[in-house]
């Protein structure tokens, strides 16, 4: 796989400045995917892994996690408490919210998390993992539709 936005250099420098990664998981077979990750991230910082409370499309749930068996492997799991395919915010736990608050890095897989969170201010707290699978999000982006992209923003 090709990023055509690649900051994933950047991923590894925040990782060992920052105290606490708040990783925003997207769809349920990702979490095999996903796990070498926060293992690696754990190495360096405190990781919650984020997932939805009950099926939304075809993202990831607690009880998926749960029944993968592989909960204890993640450390830290919760829920954002709302079932959307974005983080809204006004409907969010409010343990969601607090942790949001006081995580140094939101890692955010999936394009609906960008289209929440990138209007958020520019502060090197966002890292988006996607592929950009409609024309507005690519035109956002600056990239082909289509593309992958590992931003830190």
């Amino acid at each position: 796989m090709n990023f055509v936005l690649d900051d994933s250099e950047w991923l590894e420098v925040r990782l060992r400045e920052a105290k606490r990664v708040l990783y925003l998981a997207d769809n349920t077979g990702e979490l095999y995917f996903d796990l070498p990750l926060v293992k690696y991230m754990r190495r360096f910082v405190d990781v919650i892994y984020v997932v939805k409370p009950s099926p939304v499309q075809d993202d990831l749930t607690l009880e998926d996690v749960t029944r993968s068996g592989l909960q204890g492997e993640f450390g830290k799991v919760m829920s954002t408490g709302i079932a959307s395919p974005e983080v809204v915010f006004s409907l969010a736990s409010l343990q969601f919210r607090q942790e949001f608050e006081s995580a140094d890095l939101i890692f955010a897989k999936g394009m609906g998390h960008y289209e929440a969170l990138s209007e958020f201010p520019t502060e090197g707290k966002f890292f988006y993992c996607l592929m950009t699978k409609c024309q507005p999000v690519a035109d956002s982006l600056g990239v082909p539709i289509n593309s992958y992209v590992a931003m830190l923003q």
